[in-house]
């Protein structure tokens, strides 16, 4: 198959040879017995029609469009006109293939009724007596120059206020203005967003978040909680609540900046776990830790610890903070993100404030 250090050569012909070349890798429970390139039906042009072998003794024919790429909000229009293409030829079956299938394309192509293929290795054929699925989530291929995940560090600012306001309509510069990040990132992301089917635009150009589950969904899949920086200490205040409140007290004393997040937050805003044995917030940086650890008499702990303070990766954490009996939390949306990482019930506790406050 192709390396990333000659992937750029890869279009038109040059593809259709190589997903060709590839299939009896990409399709190895199936016997290829024929493959005939740029054949016409009616007034289309098929890229590939390949004869195949099912296990079971039975004859199919794959008609496969190829593409260099294919974002999912062009998609669908390509898929229509190939099943319509194909819509008489009794065993046909309509496929894609392309150098690499993400996974909202993928969920497009299910929902069509259309097979996939890549030469990452991605496949999805059901039919008849067949149904073939291998999933590769890492794109072997990347694009230089474009962002490799809407979920870095100033990306996911623009989907981090998506979230946190899924009924809000916004011009790109409202939200530029509104995460701190330029303009020109910003128009960079939504495309993308755009091109993602993550969002739309109204009448009036306004962005609208349209799959706000599915963008959780896909940020959570690639957030980790170990990204940030963690520091533990014991307290001698062992009653969380009391803890909690005394956090909040200090910094509002001192105006330091802080965002109380996982069980202690939730328990605030949407409980269910009980026994709570541990109050985490994040801080602004390393610095402010030693001022922390001094305003509240903490002990370093390598066990029994029932404090944890979070530097950071990006400090979009703090975005839309809410404030419960004047405590500060982190939102909903980083809230949910955080605990879901957390495996002492975390992922529990997660799905049940995303049922009572996020509602997707």
């Amino acid at each position: 198959m192709a390396n990333i250090m000659d992937i750029s050569r890869l279009i038109g012909a040059n593809l259709e040879a190589e997903i060709a070349k590839a299939l009896p890798n990409l399709l190895p429970s199936l016997k290829l017995t024929q493959i005939l390139k740029e054949q016409r039906i009616g007034s289309a042009i098929i890229d590939i029609i390949a004869e195949v072998l099912t296990p079971l003794g039975k004859r199919r024919k794959l008609y496969i469009e190829v593409k260099s790429i294919a974002a999912p909000s062009r998609i669908r229009e390509a898929l229509r006109q190939l099943k319509a293409a194909i819509k008489d030829q009794g065993n046909g079956y309509p496929v894609f293939a392309l150098i690499f299938i993400g996974p909202r394309t993928r969920e497009i192509f299910k929902e069509e009724g259309v097979g996939y293929i890549d030469l990452a290795g991605n496949c999805f054929l059901q039919f008849e007596d067949i149904y073939i699925e291998k999933i590769v989530d890492k794109n072997p291929f990347p694009s230089r120059g474009r962002p490799p995940s809407f979920f870095t560090p100033i990306s996911s600012r623009i989907v981090r206020a998506l979230l946190v306001e899924p009924d809000r309509q916004w011009k790109v510069s409202e939200l530029a203005q509104a995460i701190q990040v330029s303009l020109g990132q910003t128009s960079n992301v939504t495309r993308r967003l755009l091109g993602e089917e993550y969002v739309a635009r109204s009448q009036k150009g306004r962005l609208r978040l349209i799959q706000p589950g599915k963008l959780l969904d896909a940020w959570q899949e690639q957030y980790s909680l170990s990204k940030n920086t963690q520091m533990i200490y014991y307290s001698f205040e062992r009653n969380t609540e009391q803890l909690t409140a005394r956090v909040a007290s200090t910094a509002l004393e001192r105006q330091w900046r802080y965002a109380i997040t996982s069980f202690a937050a939730a328990s605030l805003i949407a409980p269910f776990v009980r026994g709570i044995g541990m109050v985490t917030w994040y801080v602004d940086d390393t610095a402010s830790i030693e001022q922390w650890v001094k305003a509240l008499d903490l002990r370093p702990a390598e066990s029994g610890a029932n404090i944890m303070i979070l530097v950071p990766y990006d400090k979009g954490v703090f975005y839309q903070t809410q404030t419960v009996n004047g405590i500060v939390l982190v939102s909903s949306v980083q809230l949910y993100l955080d605990l879901f990482n957390d495996p002492a019930r975390g992922r529990e506790q997660a799905e049940f404030l995303r049922k009572e406050k996020l509602g997707f």
